[in-house]
Formats: C-alpha cells, sequence, structure tokens
C-alpha cells in the first residue's frame, strides 16, 4: 500500500510505501529528513503526527504522554494511512 505524506509546515509531498519507514521513504524521494541514529535512540527524527495513523515494528522510546501529543519517530514509524506530519515543533 502507498501513501501520501505531508510535511509542515512547508507542504511538501510524498509517497512511502507502507513497507518502509517514514525515514526511508523521505529519503528514496530525495527528501532530506533530519536524522542520526536511525534506530528511534538519538530523538533527531522526532516530530509530530498531525494526522493519519503509524505503526511500528517495536515500541518507540516515546512515554505515553509524548505519544498522545503525537509525537513520532520517523527513523521507526511506518505510515498506516495518508498523514500530515509537522516537522516545526
Amino acid at each position: 500500500m502507498v501513501y501520501k505524506i505531508t510535511l509542515l509546515p512547508s507542504y511538501l509531498e510524498f509517497n512511502v510505501d507502507s513497507a518502509q519507514t517514514l525515514l526511508d521513504g523521505a529519503l528514496a524521494n530525495g527528501i532530506s529528513l533530519p536524522s542520526r541514529c536511525r534506530v528511534g535512540v538519538c530523538t533527531i527524527c522526532a516530530c509530530k503526527k498531525i494526522k493519519g495513523t503509524v505503526d511500528y515494528d517495536l515500541e518507540p522510546v516515546l512515554t505515553e504522554k509524548e505519544q498522545r501529543q503525537g509525537w513520532i519517530f520517523p527513523c521507526q514509524a511506518y505510515a498506516k494511512s495518508h498523514l500530515v506530519l509537522s516537522l516545526d515543533e
């Protein structure tokens, strides 16, 4: 399944396959997102999910409060719907 990802505040859009992490999908489309460790430990890639659903192979190192607030790690997250993400938090 392919999903559309919209990045705010630029409204830059790209498609990602549900088998790719959001970071891998962005990089495959020539879009550079902040990242370093690629395993969800450094937190550099953290961004807010404004709309949509993601899933993880392993639970992210985020508190329940952070998850309720919409924080995700694109280096570990897989799209399960079209997404709107904010990189300006």
